[in-house]
């Protein structure tokens, strides 16, 4: 006959059993041994590493962190999971192949010249900056308590090798790209976006002013029309305001409809990267 023996703990009885020809031993899988982690840091009650089941969510977790402490923004929040700093990874990689197969374009369609030969030396230093930079996988969410307690969608599942970063509340608004002085003013709920640029000096010559987005505090990006200039609802507390460099099309091919989402995705790329630096 067969026995199967079922160790549940350590005890004497069970350490002292002699085995026999074709026993199997069943040993139960520890929970321990099935938990992952996520690593909370910046204004939490507790910040530190935390194991956490599968299943579990984001407010089990903080939660255990005994909440936020007064000074947090969770508007600032930014989380990082490294499925998807793979994905963007990826996607600087396909980035970088399709501004070069434009080059070739360029070439071939022969709009380009000694004259004009300095336009794709922009290019080379952009493939090249996608090539380089390894993106920290971040994702926009909503971290405010209340959407946390009563929308599913908010509190959502946790993987392991999450990391989750709650700043205090800025008090600033930068501005970068083109224009004439790249620089961060202090937040002011009475200036639009507008206000900003005008702040850091006035747009370049050769800005594009239908190019222009914010990148909110969550990591979200929204371009800017002129008609929402006056808006305030697009500038909150650590936004960015970038604007883009105009770029004319050539031959048919227009550069500024492939440059401008990569730039608002390094931009974005970055501005985590200011965040977490700046703890």
């Amino acid at each position: 006959f067969k026995r199967e023996l079922l160790y549940l703990n350590n005890t004497p009885e069970s350490l002292s059993r002699q085995l026999i020809n074709e026993d199997s031993i069943n040993i139960p899988s520890s929970p321990i041994a099935l938990a992952r982690s996520i690593e909370l840091k910046g204004e939490f009650v507790k910040p530190g590493v935390y194991n956490f089941y599968p299943g579990e969510k984001i407010f089990d977790v903080i939660k255990r962190a005994g909440g936020y402490t007064q000074e947090a923004y969770s508007e600032g929040a930014v989380f990082l999971r490294k499925s998807v700093a793979k994905s963007q990874k990826e996607g600087f990689e396909r980035s970088a192949e399709t501004l070069e197969e434009t080059i070739v374009n360029i070439i071939t369609l022969g709009a380009l010249n000694v004259s004009n030969e300095a336009t794709l030396a922009p290019l080379s230093k952009l493939i090249t900056r996608l090539r380089e930079s390894e993106p920290l996988g971040r994702v926009v969410v909503d971290l405010d308590i209340l959407s946390l307690r009563t929308n599913p969608i908010s509190n959502f599942k946790l993987q392991d090798g999450d990391v989750l970063f709650v700043p205090t509340r800025p008090n600033s608004v930068s501005i970068v790209g083109e224009v004439l002085n790249s620089s961060t003013q202090s937040f002011n709920p009475d200036l639009g976006a507008f206000d900003y640029i005008n702040l850091a000096g006035g747009l370049r010559d050769s800005a594009d002013e239908n190019k222009i987005f914010v990148i909110l505090p969550n990591g979200q990006s929204r371009i800017i029309k002129k008609s929402f200039f006056s808006s305030q609802n697009y500038v909150l507390p650590g936004s960015t305001i970038v604007v883009t460099r105009e770029s004319r099309p050539l031959d048919g091919i227009n550069l500024a409809q492939i440059i401008t989402p990569i730039l608002a995705d390094l931009a974005t790329s970055a501005a985590a990267i200011a965040a977490i630096s700046n703890d």
